[in-house]
């Protein structure tokens, strides 16, 4: 029996976003021994934080769509079309993302 899937909301940035990205980006600087006082280095960790959510969502969509999901329900928590989103997620699509989710170091 598949799982119930709550209705898509589209992606909107809030204090609880600028928070948590915040955390985020000083325990990766942390991580990485860098210091976030140098902007380059602010913008590398903010760079490296969303290359790695969006190696995520190749999975999830594939999920998303095991669930039933459709295209249009995708593309709504994405914030795009539902075009766009199966040509970047749909396994069948010549233009999809096929990054790994994880890369080890």
């Amino acid at each position: 029996m598949a799982s119930k899937l709550f209705p898509p909301i589209p992606p909107h940035s809030d204090s609880c976003t600028w928070h948590l990205t915040e955390t985020a980006l000083r325990d990766l600087a942390s991580h990485r021994g860098r210091w976030l006082g140098d902007p380059l280095t602010a913008i590398t960790m903010l760079a490296s934080l969303i290359d790695q959510a969006e190696r995520m969502i190749p999975e999830l969509a594939a999920d998303a769509r095991r669930k039933h999901a459709s295209w249009a329900d995708i593309a709504i928590a994405l914030g795009t079309s539902p075009e766009q989103a199966e040509l970047r997620y749909s396994p069948r699509s010549p233009l999809r993302d096929t990054r790994e989710p994880y890369d080890p170091d």
